[in-house]
């Protein structure tokens, strides 16, 4: 068995490392540019299927691509994570819920996949080396009574910087929430 030290130091590293995911969606459903970029090694790498090539160069890519969308959400879960010294592999289920237009029409997509991850440790920070998104399951159809709702629409979730999230910061814990919902 490993020392204790040691075993508080893995549940460290991999926080650090699933805190990577966590971060990624987020920038990605927020269009964070900066956000993403801190997520991935400069020299690392991303093959997404559509988009295969260095970690700049998907930022530049995704950014531009749901840019184009009306809204992104992501959950991540199951995250495993297998640690060797300063590199780490990965494997992290993901949901992707979208919204789009198609033609005029509002589409909805929901997609449900798996994140394959090399991570690496760089004077004691973890960042994605190399991710590699698989597809599993997608199902694509028509949106009904999307944003009808007046309430719905005012805390819809939105990009940077307007969504409630960056407006929420500088409020601070105290704010009330008719305070936080006038802010966005």
């Amino acid at each position: 068995m490993m020392p204790r030290d040691d075993q508080l130091q893995a549940l460290l590293d991999k926080q650090a490392i699933a805190e990577l995911s966590y971060r990624y969606s987020r920038a990605a459903d927020r269009l964070d540019r900066a956000l993403l970029t801190s997520v991935y090694w400069p020299d690392g790498t991303d093959d997404h299927g559509a988009f295969a090539g260095s970690a700049p160069d998907y930022i530049d890519w995704v950014m531009t691509l749901l840019a184009g969308w009306i809204s992104v959400h992501h959950d991540n879960t199951n995250i495993l994570i297998e640690l060797d010294g300063d590199t780490a592999t990965g494997e992290v289920h993901w949901t992707g819920y979208y919204t789009y237009e198609i033609d005029g029409q509002v589409h909805d997509h929901l997609a449900v996949g798996r994140y394959i991850d090399r991570y690496e440790r760089r004077a004691g920070e973890w960042r994605i080396l190399h991710r590699t998104c698989l597809s599993d399951w997608s199902r694509l159809e028509p949106a009904v009574n999307w944003r009808t709702d007046p309430v719905r629409s005012r805390l819809a979730g939105k990009r940077k910087p307007d969504d409630l999230l960056y407006s929420a910061r500088r409020l601070g814990i105290a704010g009330q929430p008719q305070e936080w919902g006038n802010s966005a």
